[in-house]
């Protein structure tokens, strides 16, 4: 039988029939009548004002339909959840099969019976021995060219003498031993000169190393062949009838060779194809003035020989007249650079170069003479060398561009007398715009 309780109008929990507050909210139920009737309860628990908002989250409070949404609601949640993670387990599966190296299958050879081994005694078998390592040879460096400046030397014959064909090397030189202008080396002094690159001819194919014995057998067939081939060809000498070597001289030029040979420019260019005929016009019969040739002492140069000439030896008389001694001819210098008309300017160096045509004497000497346009002003200086710096003191000191003319000519330093003088030339050179 049931027992009569105060249900609480606030949360609905039941209290003792005789409770004066609800054990669960404390709200005061002393006008609560007691009651054991559940569907009294219900209408009484329905007739509850729901504005308070106590139970509004009570699960009691929920209709029957309402519950059943809610409980298909989480199947439904778990059972997304279940299907999520099952494809996300799938995926790696297939991911981790994807990346897996393949199975290999080894299959077990059917062993087959080999031949039956018979001992007896080891059969000797040949070693090859390793060929000799061969020991390269070191490449002995050419050692510098050294010369003792004398009377009369230039930096450029020294250059020159020591086998190079052009004055590109002149600042290594001039570094190396310490010379600041090339016009100044004192005589003694000690020049140290690189050796000149030696230059390849790219159209040289290099020899194919053989042994002995295959140089051997090809100098034999090489022979055979000379000796019975009508046609073969035969080795030229290096001179041919009527050529001579002229060995260089201090003071020799192109110019003096060819006069002393009785030849050209063009003959002794034909002659030695080696030598650099720079500029040069053969229709002239030097080449020209803008003609340049580099020679070095020592250098052998081929030249036509003198024909020899057969005379009758006549009797002496004792009534002849002595024959003069033959001297050599010495034409006028040819000028070199710079050209005509060269524009410099107003803190550059002004070098004049020119070619000699023969051998100066003891007392004979080039002299340079440079003569102001615009002023009338004539300078001179003597010297033995193919090259004069213009002194810094011949030039102007305004700010106005000046047209000088230079000529070189062979004179006499005792009697002062001109023997041969070139051709002039014309540079233009501005002052130094120094005045004040």
């Amino acid at each position: 039988m049931s027992q009569a309780n105060k249900v609480c109008p606030i949360c609905q929990a039941r209290n003792q029939r005789g409770a004066a507050a609800c054990v669960n909210c404390g709200a005061g139920i002393e006008h609560i009548a007691p009651s054991i009737d559940a569907i009294a309860d219900r209408e009484q628990q329905t007739q509850y004002d729901f504005r308070r908002g106590e139970t509004d989250l009570a699960e009691a409070s929920l209709r029957r339909r309402g519950q059943l949404l809610s409980a298909w609601l989480i199947v439904l949640l778990v059972a997304c959840l279940a299907s999520a993670a099952g494809a996300l387990l799938l995926a790696r599966q297939t991911e981790d099969s994807r990346h897996a190296p393949p199975v290999a299958i080894v299959e077990t050879p059917t062993r087959m019976g080999g031949p039956t081994v018979t001992p007896g005694p080891p059969t000797a078998s040949h070693t090859p021995s390793p060929a000799p390592t061969r020991i390269p040879s070191d490449t002995p460096t050419p050692a510098p060219c050294l010369r003792e400046v004398a009377a009369g030397d230039s930096l450029i014959g020294i250059i020159l003498a020591c086998g190079h064909q052009n004055l590109e090397i002149m600042p290594t030189v001039m570094a190396l031993n310490g010379i600041a202008d090339e016009a100044f080396i004192r005589a003694g002094q000690l020049i140290r000169v690189p050796p000149p690159t030696p230059t390849i001819d790219p159209l040289a194919t290099a020899a194919p190393s053989a042994t002995p014995a295959a140089d051997s057998a090809a100098a034999e067939s090489a022979l055979a062949l000379l000796a019975f081939d009508p046609f073969a060809p035969t080795v030229t000498p290096t001179l041919l009838p009527g050529l001579m070597w002229h060995i260089v001289r201090r003071g020799d030029s192109m110019i003096s060779i060819a006069i002393r040979y009785d030849t050209n420019a063009k003959g002794l260019s034909d002659l030695n194809p080696e030598l650099k005929f720079s500029l040069c016009d053969f229709s002239a019969a030097f080449g020209g003035p803008e003609c340049t040739v580099q020679l070095s002492e020592n250098q052998r140069v081929r030249v036509p020989a003198p024909t020899p000439t057969q005379t009758a030896i006549p009797t002496a008389t004792g009534s002849e007249t002595p024959t003069p001694t033959a001297t050599a001819t010495f034409n006028a210098p040819l000028l070199q650079d710079p050209p005509e008309q060269t524009f410099f300017a107003a803190d550059e160096q002004v070098t004049l170069r020119w070619v000699g045509t023969g051998r100066l004497n003891e007392n004979d000497s080039y002299r340079v003479t440079v003569t102001s346009v615009d002023k009338s002003v004539t300078y001179s200086a003597d010297t033995r060398e193919l090259f004069f710096i213009i002194p810094s003191r011949w030039a102007a000191t305004d700010d106005a561009r000046h047209t000088y003319i230079w000529q070189v000519s062979v004179v006499d330093t005792q009697s002062g007398a001109v023997k041969h003088a070139s051709g002039e030339r014309s540079f233009v050179w501005p002052g130094t715009g120094t005045s004040s």
